[in-house]
């Protein structure tokens, strides 16, 4: 759909509604400018944001594309984007844990409320932060849109490990950049920008 040109908004809901899962992707149309890395993070906060709003479950955001309640992950997002004839697209998908958790390391918000979630409602949610931070991120409004990401990480402030040329360097997780890599003050007074989760490890 977006190779074949669907407007900016698209909402494709997911099969997996069936399967107590919500599972759906937005199509975006990104400008020249503000750069599309961010676009992945920017899904991720606003699962955890909406998941909050509808439900008032406590939910934090796993850098950089997992969603947590307490340890346990309770969603995920993913980013794909390309170009054609009509320009740039993003493809922002989401897929929220309704029902009841089935592996280890994830949770439902079955599990955490005890009763089922209305999921229109929680798309409506997850789709009004999307607007804002959508639109802060075409105004390239930087400051107020990573300040709302960095307060919603799960470690901000918290001590990581980051491997640097085969060893494990100690620091601090300060928050996100306009590029969506984690910001990290290291113990050896270096600041660093971590682009994958693998290079984290524990403190």
């Amino acid at each position: 759909m977006a190779r074949r040109g669907a407007p900016e908004g698209t909402v494709v809901l997911g099969r997996a509604r069936a399967r107590r899962v919500l599972a759906f992707s937005v199509i975006l149309r990104p400008v020249p400018g503000p750069p599309t890395e961010l676009l992945g993070l920017i899904a991720t906060f606003c699962a955890s944001d909406g998941i909050r709003k509808d439900t008032g479950i406590i939910t934090w955001l796993r850098w950089p594309d997992v969603v947590v309640a307490g340890s346990d992950a309770v969603a995920a997002t993913s980013l794909l984007q390309g170009e054609d004839g009509e320009g740039r697209w993003a493809i922002l998908s989401f897929r929220i844990n309704l029902g009841n958790a089935s592996t280890d390391g994830s949770t439902s918000l079955y599990d955490l409320l005890g009763v089922d979630v209305d999921s229109e409602m929680l798309l409506s949610k997850i789709l009004d932060s999307l607007a804002w931070m959508h639109s802060g991120w075409v105004k390239e409004m930087y400051p107020q849109v990573l300040a709302r990401i960095s307060s919603m990480l799960e470690n901000a402030g918290g001590r990581v490990a980051v491997e640097r040329e085969g060893r494990a360097v100690p620091g601090v997780v300060r928050g996100v950049d306009e590029l969506g890599r984690l910001v990290v003050d290291l113990d050896e007074t270096a600041q660093v920008r971590v682009v994958r989760r693998s290079d984290l490890l524990p403190p």
